[in-house]
């Protein structure tokens, strides 16, 4: 009984454990993810805290990224990939699918900014699958980087090629 009792607690501060572990990935990531819209002035970016906010706000970088800049609306590409992965989420079978389904459709999501991060698209594919691997660790690593890399972009001074001279009174 005494061993059943211990393996019992064991496994209930698993539990806990990884209920903190998934905490902290989704702060982390909301965060990032934050950032990167609030510097990108994308849409709503608070929504990134949300579960399923993540995907209006990742599905947006979609638009001069993978598709051609202005051919699609940013807030319909968010809308989109927000009702599809309602859908695939709900599809699920079991708790298990519907984890993996959500984590599928987090990195088809994240393509968009894994490829304005890396100017190339296999390597934002690639990147996505590393999500998939990682249960979205990659992601925030990546959110990291390219907020990092806005940051640098924006505090970068701005070089004026010709400076637009004032006329002064004694020109006239």
């Amino acid at each position: 009984m005494e061993l059943l009792l211990g393996i019992l607690a064991l496994g209930i501060i698993v539990v806990i454990f990884v209920f903190l572990l998934g905490i902290i990935k989704w702060l982390l990531q909301g965060y990032f993810l934050y950032r990167v819209a609030d510097m990108k002035n994308l849409d709503m970016p608070v929504l990134s805290f949300i579960p399923f906010g993540t995907f209006y706000v990742a599905g947006q970088d979609y638009n001069g990224n993978i598709f051609e800049k202005g051919r699609f609306n940013p807030r319909t590409l968010g809308a989109v990939f927000v009702i599809v992965g309602i859908i695939l989420y709900f599809s699920g079978l079991s708790i298990g699918d519907i984890a993996l389904s959500y984590v599928l459709m987090e990195s088809v999501a994240f393509i968009g900014i894994f490829k304005a991060y890396t100017k190339n698209t296999a390597a934002a594919v690639l990147l996505a699958l590393l999500n998939v691997i990682t249960v979205g660790i990659a992601a925030i690593i990546i959110l990291f980087l390219y907020s990092r890399k806005l940051v640098q972009e924006d505090t970068e001074p701005v070089i004026y090629e010709n400076p637009v001279r004032e006329e002064s009174s004694s020109d006239k």
